[in-house]
């Protein structure tokens, strides 16, 4: 008997490629290999890979259709997973206390980025990169599992809706990559703040975002 993906992956007319599961460990084994999976994300479905393979975030840009100049977020489960990533030294103090102070969470900081990254497709060209110590269990094991920080970006071409359901994700998409993780969203009612601690600013107020820090 057909799986509910199964059936949902025949309608969309792409037979069972990518391969469709709920295994963490699959997906992990997938993106350690330089693959690019569909997954879920604390609010809509993401596409993410190693962050630290440029082929494999090259990959990602081209299956989004997006403009390589805007950057790509990363996500990880601990700091310690960003030392790779990110140049903590130069973070402002107030851009440190709040990260301190909000993750791990939905949260998303723009900070200044590793000398190695200075310039690659996964900060858009710039000395800055957008991360995330996430809180939502499904990502963080998927981080863990994978042993790298992962890149974080919403499962939907370039202009197009991002979106909460599995079955609404665009068969363009998923053809385009080599796994689909099948578990839930987070819950998440809308897409994560953003601060940028460059200027020491709150670029995107998502829905979780503190009263009192605005």
């Amino acid at each position: 008997m057909e799986s509910e993906f199964e059936i949902i992956a025949t309608r969309a007319g792409i037979g069972l490629n990518p391969v469709f599961s709920d295994d963490l460990s699959q997906a992990a084994e997938v993106i350690r290999r330089g693959g690019v999976i569909v997954c879920p994300a604390e609010g809509v479905y993401g596409l993410s890979c190693n962050a630290l393979n440029e082929d494999a975030v090259a990959r990602v840009v081209r299956i989004k259709e997006r403009d390589s100049a805007k950057g790509l977020i990363t996500i990880a489960s601990s700091l310690q997973d960003l030392e790779s990533v990110v140049d903590f030294k130069n973070i402002s103090s107030k851009g440190q206390n709040l990260i301190k102070k909000l993750w791990p969470g939905p949260y998303t900081f723009v900070v200044p980025c590793a000398d190695l990254l200075r310039g690659s497709l996964l900060t858009g060209g710039r000395g800055s990169v957008a991360v995330r110590v996430t809180a939502f269990k499904t990502l963080a094991d998927l981080v863990r599992l994978s042993g790298v920080p992962l890149i974080s970006t919403s499962a939907n071409l370039s202009g197009e809706q991002a979106v909460s359901s599995f079955d609404l994700l665009s068969p363009v998409i998923l053809k385009r990559t080599d796994f689909a993780l099948t578990l839930p969203c987070g819950g998440l009612s809308g897409s994560t703040s953003v601060y940028d601690t460059l200027g020491d600013v709150l670029l995107r107020k998502g829905p979780q975002w503190p009263e009192d820090l605005s």
